[in-house]
């Protein structure tokens, strides 16, 4: 039957979110084919589309919402950012019930089975200072705790900006102070250069490690 084959072929290549071009490419299917045989398997439960041509192996044990952030906005890169990443890395309290991410593409509200994401713009020479983190089988790109606070300074610092400056824990921020003050020279934007100065951070010796996964 052509949706076991499609699903054994996902899971052998463990492609846990793909492209109707990957399955295609996998099935040897053409594009039309596959996004119609992708179409009837999401019919019944077997993969659900996040996008036009984009879609999630609900056979996939252990899916992190975080994971189809790269996918959203494919192929323009996006990363975890903001206060999704802030609150992974324990730097502020909160737990958004969104995902919030970064991508030189257009900014965006998405709703799919993974959750909602709010995908925020950036210009393409700001999108840097990220890994890719694992955690079990899952893997996603989410910016270093530095790079999330000022992604989000900066564009709280916007016109018209909807989102808000983040809030600190206790009397500090618990980020490297000389790195968060390199890295918004980078920015380029002097704005956020004078709302850092302004800002109290640890000294990198002190900073408590923290963080989570989910």
């Amino acid at each position: 039957m052509l949706s076991s084959r499609i699903v054994s072929l996902l899971n052998q290549h463990r492609l846990r979110f793909f492209t109707t071009t990957d399955a295609a490419n996998l099935s040897g299917l053409s594009p039309a084919s596959a996004s119609q045989a992708l179409r009837r398997m999401a019919a019944t439960g077997l993969v659900a589309r996040l996008r036009q041509g984009v879609w999630q192996n609900r056979l996939a044990a252990g899916i992190n919402p975080f994971e189809a952030v790269p996918f959203l906005r494919y192929p323009w890169p996006a990363y975890v950012s903001l206060y999704s990443a802030l609150s992974e890395h324990g730097i502020i309290e909160e737990i958004p019930q969104v995902v919030y991410a970064v991508s030189p593409g257009r900014p965006g509200t998405f709703r799919t089975p993974s959750g909602v994401f709010h995908l925020h713009h950036l210009p393409t020479r700001l999108i840097w200072g990220f890994t890719v983190r694992h955690v079990g089988a899952a893997s996603y790109p989410m910016a270093e705790p530095e790079k999330a606070f000022l992604d989000l300074c900066y564009l709280a610092l916007t016109i018209r900006s909807p989102l808000g400056f983040p809030r600190r824990r206790g009397r500090r921020w618990e980020l490297d102070g000389a790195k968060v003050l390199q890295y918004a020279k980078r920015f380029a934007f002097h704005p956020l250069v004078d709302y850092v100065r302004r800002e109290r951070f640890v000294a990198p010796n002190d900073r408590i490690q923290t963080g989570g996964t989910r």
